[in-house]
């Protein structure tokens, strides 16, 4: 038995890490882009209540 590991195990061992690697990169993506959008809402709601404000004379 060789102490080297055959191709099909080096395979199947970076296939498990490469998904591992690429569902860690949709929930830091996901993450990310629910920061975005948190930060856009609450500018846009700054924003028109900025214009209402100033509207009424304030």
């Amino acid at each position: 038995m060789s102490r080297f590991p055959s191709f099909a195990e080096l395979a199947e061992f970076d296939m498990g890490l490469a998904g591992c690697a690429a569902l860690i990169a949709v929930w830091l993506g996901v993450a990310l882009l629910s920061i975005v959008i948190e930060q856009a809402w609450l500018g846009l709601r700054r924003l028109l209540k900025l214009g209402k404000d100033r509207s009424n004379g304030r």
